[in-house]
């Protein structure tokens, strides 16, 4: 075989190749991503949910929105600007540092330096824009007020957009590492104390950039500079593939798990040998040695024990206190009495789900102590979050009507206390009935 018979049967080089480099790959996985998350969105968000609920939504929110614009508070050019720039600093906790890696990387891609160096400076442009682009949005917002009302030029704006932006990445990219030097307690040790110095910094340095765009700007170049100097550190680091991984995961969970939230329980998987909280198991409240006391106290401990249905309790307790900050005041006492049904509910959906779990279905329960136990426990468990929304209506009607009106700060908790129990005894009674009835 002649040279160049050999070079003619070479395979020559495929014109895929050269287009085969880390940032299109980037792209490709980012886009699949978002297009995977569009498609999971979509097995809820049917045409029916769209008109009967997004629609809806989306027009009171425009409409409420339009008239604060058009007409804000009259003492709102006094409010200090110091709590929306705190937000807006928040914000920018949401988020991690993502370089969207799959488990095949590990075979030959994440060996590679510059295959490796190329995906983290993607990551870190993706986090950039993507924060930049959701600040601007943030912004676009609340510019008809932080404009007019509270003095600041475009330029300022625009300025205080961009410091957000690199100060987000820079928060993004130091819990980043913090999550690959540490694990457990000890991780989240580091990051609360390290996000509540970034957010009360980043809040200070914004709130004195807001009338000097070169200082927004300068602050912003620092946080851009120190964002960069932690990837640097970061892509001489090794062994971070499975982090990358899990990170990846726990983000598409995130996106995807409301829809899943009513069909299937996720239970926590115990990871040590006894509970954190209460953990020799002594009474959380006193009471009697019968069963219905000690039903209603094992119930009780095992909520607060779990954080996924304590936060839940967290945001029942911030979503009602919008419903009673948003409007006015005989509008709000309206929404207050309903409230307790609406959180004696949630509490009565975890007390039927607790009493099916396997081992306590071992046990018989007479329909006494059940009904008594009920009816202790969701009543203590709903009582904080009752009396702190008595407490925000007192509040309230105090600074409205000021003087004697100042009287309902302890009325309206004690009108509450017995509102609660009234709404957990018919609520129990109507479930008993139905019971019975069944």
């Amino acid at each position: 075989m002649t040279q160049s018979d050999s070079a003619a049967n070479r395979p020559g080089r495929s014109r895929s190749v050269g287009s085969f480099t880390p940032p299109r790959l980037f792209a490709a996985r980012t886009a699949a991503f978002w297009t995977t998350i569009w498609k999971c969105w979509k097995l809820v968000l049917d045409w029916t949910v769209c008109l009967y609920v997004v629609l809806p939504g989306a027009f009171i929110a425009v409409g409420t929105y339009r008239d604060f614009m058009r007409e804000p508070p009259p003492g709102l050019a006094e409010f200090p600007l110091y709590p929306i720039v705190l937000a807006l600093a928040l914000m920018q906790l949401a988020g991690k540092y993502r370089t969207f890696a799959e488990s095949g990387d590990g075979l030959f891609l994440h060996r590679n330096p510059r295959w490796r160096r190329g995906f983290a400076a993607m990551g870190f442009a993706y986090g950039g824009a993507v924060r930049l682009l959701v600040t601007s949005i943030v912004a676009l917002a609340l510019s008809p007020v932080l404009l007019p009302v509270f003095g600041l030029s475009a330029a300022s704006l625009a300025a205080l957009v961009a410091y957000y932006a690199a100060a987000g990445l820079f928060w993004a990219m130091l819990r980043d590492r913090v999550s690959l030097s540490w694990k457990g307690w000890r991780r989240w040790a580091a990051i609360l104390p390290a996000g509540a110095a970034f957010v009360l910094g980043a809040a200070v340095l914004a709130e004195r950039g807001a009338n000097s765009p070169g200082s927004a700007l300068l602050f912003g170049t620092a946080f851009f500079a120190a964002a960069f100097a932690v990837l640097l550190l970061r892509i001489r680091k090794k062994g971070t593939l499975l982090y990358e991984i899990t990170v990846e995961n726990e983000s598409y969970a995130s996106l995807v798990s409301w829809i899943l939230m009513d069909t299937m329980e996720k239970k926590p998987l115990p990871r040590q040998r006894k509970p954190i909280l209460f953990a020799r198991s002594q009474p959380l409240l006193p009471h009697r040695d019968n069963v219905a006391d000690r039903l209603a106290d094992n119930w009780m401990k095992s909520v607060l024990r779990r954080p996924d249905l304590v936060k839940q309790l967290f945001y029942t307790l911030g979503v009602g206190a919008a419903a009673l900050v948003l409007p006015p005041i005989p509008f709000a006492i309206l929404v207050w009495l309903g409230l307790p049904f609406l959180v004696v509910a949630t509490l009565r959906r975890y007390w039927r789900q607790w009493l099916s779990e396997p081992y306590l279905s071992l046990f018989v329960w007479s329909d006494q102590a059940e009904t008594e136990a009920s009816r202790k426990a969701t009543a203590w468990l709903a009582l904080p979050l009752v009396l702190l929304w008595a407490l925000l209506i007192g509040v309230r009607i105090g600074l409205a009507y000021g003087g004697i009106a100042w009287i309902a700060v302890a009325a309206v908790p004690a009108a509450g206390y017995f509102w609660l129990r009234a709404a957990n005894d018919i609520l129990i009674s109507f479930s008993a009935s139905r019971r019975k009835q069944e």
